[in-house]
């Protein structure tokens, strides 16, 4: 299994930078009267934000990020 994902490339999902961003994006989710229901879709949603990178998902948390934080998601 790992031979077969080893062609993939690999990125760390959450350094220093990434998780204080989270924080902050967690926070303004809140103060927008979002409470996300599991802090690793924020840390998910900022690496994609940060990165520039689309998820694709069917997650309600997920799609009240697209519009406040700029979360891009394949349709």
């Amino acid at each position: 299994m790992i031979g077969a994902l080893s062609q993939y490339r690999r990125e760390n999902l959450c350094g220093f930078a990434i998780a204080e961003a989270a924080a902050a994006n967690y926070r303004l989710l809140r103060s927008r009267g979002i409470t996300v229901r599991g802090t690793i879709d924020v840390i998910i949603a900022t690496w994609c934000v940060e990165n520039d990178a689309a998820i694709i998902h069917n997650d309600r948390d997920l799609a009240a990020m697209e519009g406040l934080l700029g979360l891009r998601a394949y349709r």
